[in-house]
């Protein structure tokens, strides 16, 4: 039971080196091979693209600045990467042998290198700070509902996922697949928080039995979780605040139950639990 294949994304800005520290220190725990996938628009494809379209023609020197700002982006995140990866003794570059991190060549549009990647990885890791500059929401929700890949939102300092560990249990299929992609961070935990708001659980279309749950998580040997029942008007906002309160270092949820409609329109609880700043880093799955 652990991951070993993670794909961190980063966009060569300062929010990247949390992302880049999970990824790396995830790597050395699991004996794992990180790599990681530059997300930055591709300025220059898009400004030639535009130009051509509006009939106009671009000079030479202007697109040769934008390669070289896009060069200066690489270089940025090749430079941060290497600093996590050596941070944590997990060996940086291509090649044989893990734990290991590595930085891909930037060359698609950042939605299709991410569906070309996700097939074959455990895991997807984006920093809290990217989620929250609004840049990479549509990322989020491409690679948990588009490529049906877990992704971790990483806040804080790696370390926490050796804490407590909170799981958001309503017994839907969101939350199973869920725990079943946490299972390795799960195993590491040093206590297990089971969290349920049973104003709102339908018990029509899941079952939310606490004890079943734990019975699948002894079968994996994570041990059992006790249970707190979390009160709120907003369940997303009401699981993030008890999870901070009980100073776990993860929070395991399902994302976008209802439909993405019911979610733009009305609000939700993965909306609330993407973009709280504070608290535990957060994995999620549809």
């Amino acid at each position: 039971m652990s991951l070993k294949r993670i794909l961190v994304l980063a966009s060569g800005s300062p929010e990247d080196r949390t992302a880049l520290d999970f990824g790396a220190w995830i790597a050395g725990q699991h004996r794992a091979h990180a790599d990681v996938l530059p997300v930055y628009p591709d300025a220059a494809a898009d400004t030639v693209a535009m130009g051509l379209t509006l009939g106009a023609v671009l000079l030479p020197e202007a697109v040769a600045e934008l390669a070289a700002a896009e060069r200066g982006l690489q270089g940025q995140i090749e430079q941060a990467a290497r600093e996590a990866a050596h941070a944590v003794d997990v060996v940086y570059g291509e090649g044989e042998g893990v734990p290991r991190l590595c930085v891909l060549s930037r060359g698609l549009r950042p939605d299709l290198a991410l569906s070309r990647q996700t097939p074959l990885c455990d895991l997807v890791i984006l920093s809290q700070e990217e989620v929250q500059a609004g840049g990479a929401y549509h990322l989020v929700s491409q690679a948990l509902l588009g490529d049906r890949v877990p992704i971790l939102i990483a806040r804080g300092d790696p370390d926490t996922l050796s804490g407590d560990a909170a799981i958001a249990w309503d017994g839907s299929a969101q939350a199973g697949r869920a725990v079943r992609a946490a299972l390795p961070l799960l195993a590491m935990a040093s206590a297990i928080h089971i969290l349920q708001c049973e104003r709102t659980l339908d018990r029509t279309v899941a079952d939310p039995d606490v004890d079943r749950l734990n019975a699948y998580l002894k079968l994996h040997g994570v041990g059992s979780g006790t249970l707190t029942l979390v009160e709120g008007p907003r369940d997303g906002e009401a699981m993030a605040a008890m999870a901070e309160a009980q100073q776990v270092g993860l929070l395991v949820a399902g994302a976008w139950g209802h439909s993405r409609l019911q979610e733009t329109l009305f609000g939700g609880a993965t909306r609330s639990l993407l973009h709280r700043v504070s608290g535990p880093s957060l994995l999620m799955a549809h």
